[in-house]
């Protein structure tokens, strides 16, 4: 009985060893690849909620010009920067969009958002207001160019 129960521990060890040496194919490994690959694509927000976060910091920024919050108004573009960035880096686009949205940062965001940091840092009401109605005009015409008119903000 002894002899039966040491073969038989000896037998699972065995198997139980050989299974952690056993290397999955590489085919294996693609097809995990590939999965998880496909999961993150789903998970990954799309520009739609990129822009929903812009409109909030446009929003925001757009108060703190008011109040002539300068400190406040310069996070709120360096919030919105941060979204352009973060679009253009993980190549975040949609099926109404013309171009790819780097065109558009250059076109359209790229000098209201850079003068808006400077007239934050000087403290210029003139240029923060100038620039923030020319930021969202151009919000506006880029919606237009894409045939998003309805999504206009203020």
């Amino acid at each position: 009985m002894k002899q039966i129960v040491v073969t038989g521990t000896a037998l699972i060890l065995i198997i139980l060893f050989s299974a952690c040496l056993h290397k999955p194919a590489a085919s294996d490994d693609r097809q995990v690849l590939d999965s998880l690959t496909a999961l993150v694509g789903q998970l990954r927000p799309g520009l739609g909620e990129y822009m929903m976060q812009i409109k909030y910091h446009h929003d925001e920024l757009g108060k703190a010009i008011a109040r002539r919050d300068y400190e406040r108004a310069g996070y709120e573009n360096d919030e919105i920067r941060e979204q352009t960035d973060k679009i253009q880096q993980l190549h975040i686009t949609n099926d109404k969009l013309k171009e790819p949205f780097v065109v558009f940062f250059q076109k359209y965001l790229q000098a209201p958002l850079s003068q808006i940091g400077e007239a934050a840092l000087r403290k210029d009401d003139r240029a923060l207001q100038s620039n923030y109605t020319a930021l969202t005009s151009n919000c506006n015409s880029c919606h237009q160019q894409n045939n998003m008119a309805f999504m206009k903000i203020d």
